[in-house]
């Protein structure tokens, strides 16, 4: 019951802000509700530490014959990091949001809540049927969201594009179901057939942009910090959960180092661009890439604990520098923790997520995530790139602080208790070597004009190579759009009744002559 207690609470609060705004538009305490649901939500979410693991099984849907597999839910070591960093990101996204002139601000932080109650259903669902309803409601919640918030033709063309990319990976996980079946195998995380496993990485690699990698959607966004960070990083994850399922056995395939090759260019693309974005914000999209690449690696690696302690940085140690939006000096040596976090060094989050033996691509991986981290390092520091907290009260400025503090507590809270992963000294050599190139890497940055791009480069459309294929995909849509249109204006024209006759009656003698 724990884990339906947990999302009814942010589910509960979201309903609250509705009607509060509603029947009291000019209600003021709007902020306290959500802010008091999301701790109620996070404390327990840290009471699931007394019972894990344990699983929620909800009423079977009828007909028996139809719906086999019942809506299933599970909290134990893997879940439960996920859900830990999910409830500390939104309660982070309320406590911050108070620095940060918005709009109609129960509107938001109602969709963040609801994002986050979807987000803890997503990572403890035990069984694909149950992770489906979700991914599709968190895929409409997007939509929707995404849709209302720009206004250009073709960015509202690629929001429909990454839906239509995001509903491809569901119908991977449904396959994953059928070749499941077909062996015999009852289709849960548990008891799942080793023949559907590399389908399960395909379904969560496309979904995130990295198998293959693309960037289906524009990288600026009118959402920039609060709900834009909620919906970019809890989506992410979502799909980060499935990889934690993956069995050991269907590693053991041809295709699997093809699909790490395809991980590591992925993961050394992500941080390249990320290392050179101008601002944070601009490089969030490639920050989501490439902390999924080396999750997927992980996972294709049979460390299903990496896959997880990559995912829960990519929403820990992202959402602390997505969200410092006011200048505090200790708050940006602060953030400095989350490039320990990212290390992989002894005892921090990442440990247990070495990037792994590959041979001659290991170099390639080392300097992945070394740039990962300098480019972390360099958009932590950034001062000219934040507001002055003098233009904030005080009561404001500590509210924000201890927002950001929160999310950073739980990076170290996790590297030591609460799962599998903690405590962990893990491929500490790599880590040093790892530490050694990110130092290099930020003495050249301010010496080399290639890792310092101006503006204009990025104002530029992102990756238009990496784009091709889908650029051609919606070039064949287009075309098949054009013939409907085509189509529809000839039966809608004047001659449109005629069409009809003639089509009518070409049925009708089909039919005539195929009778005795």
């Amino acid at each position: 019951m724990l884990i339906l207690i947990s999302c009814l609470l942010l589910f509960a609060t979201a309903l609250t802000l509705i009607i509060l705004r509603v029947t009291q538009p000019n209600s003021r305490s709007a902020w306290m509700i959500s802010v008091g649901g999301s701790i109620l939500a996070l404390i327990f979410v840290l009471l699931w530490l007394t019972q894990m693991p344990f699983t929620l099984i909800l009423p079977e849907w009828q007909p028996q014959t139809l719906f086999v597999n019942p809506i299933l839910f599970r909290a134990d070591g893997l879940s439960w990091p996920f859900a830990l960093s999910i409830c500390g990101l939104t309660l982070s996204i309320l406590l911050t949001a108070v620095v940060r002139p918005t709009v109609t601000r129960s509107f938001t932080w109602t969709g963040m809540l609801a994002l986050g109650g979807l987000g803890i259903l997503a990572v403890t669902a035990d069984n694909p049927f149950t992770l489906l309803l979700v991914w599709s409601a968190l895929d409409l919640t997007e939509l929707i969201t995404q849709l209302r918030s720009v206004d250009d033709p073709l960015n509202n063309e690629k929001v429909v594009f990454s839906f239509s990319t995001r509903a491809l990976g569901i119908f991977l996980l449904l396959w994953a179901n059928i070749v499941s079946i077909s062996k015999g195998n009852a289709f849960d995380f548990q008891n799942i057939s080793p023949s559907s496993g590399l389908f399960l990485v395909l379904a969560a690699g496309l979904r995130l942009g990295v198998l293959p990698i693309h960037l289906p959607y524009s990288s600026e966004s009118i959402m920039r910090r609060g709900l834009g960070t909620s919906i970019r990083l809890i989506s992410a994850v979502s799909s980060l959960a499935l990889l934690a399922h993956v069995p050991t056995e269907s590693l053991r395939s041809v295709f699997t180092p093809y699909l790490m090759v395809l991980g590591l260019i992925a993961a050394f693309y992500g941080s390249w661009m990320w290392l050179r974005a101008p601002d944070e914000l601009s490089g969030r999209p490639y920050w989501i890439i490439s902390l999924a690449a080396l999750s997927v690696i992980s996972a294709l690696s049979g460390n299903s604990l990496g896959a997880v302690a990559w995912g829960c940085a990519l929403v820990l140690v992202g959402g602390s520098l997505f969200l410092a939006s006011v200048q505090h000096i200790w708050l940006n040596y602060a953030l400095m923790i989350g490039a320990w976090s990212l290390s992989s060094m002894p005892f921090s989050l990442t440990a247990v997520a070495g990037i792994g033996n590959f041979g001659f691509f290991i170099p390639f991986g080392i300097l992945a995530q070394a740039m990962l981290i300098a480019g972390y390092i360099r958009h932590s520091l950034q001062p000219g790139k934040r507001d002055s907290n003098e233009s904030h009260e005080r009561w404001a400025n500590r509210v924000y602080s201890i927002g950001i503090l929160l999310l950073i507590s739980l990076q170290l809270f996790l590297a030591w208790a609460g799962w599998n992963g903690a405590r962990q000294v893990g491929a500490w050599q790599q880590a040093i070597i790892v530490s050694f190139v990110t130092v290099v890497l930020i003495w050249a940055a301010p010496r080399f004009r290639i890792l310092n791009p101006i503006r204009s480069e990025w104002e530029k459309p992102a990756a238009p190579i990496l784009n091709a294929g889908y650029d051609i995909f919606l070039g064949g849509f287009k075309s098949l759009e054009r013939i409907s249109q085509s189509v529809t204006r000839t039966l809608e024209g004047e001659g449109g009744i005629m069409w009809t006759l003639l089509f009518l009656i070409l049925l009708i003698s089909l039919f005539t002559n195929g009778l005795p």
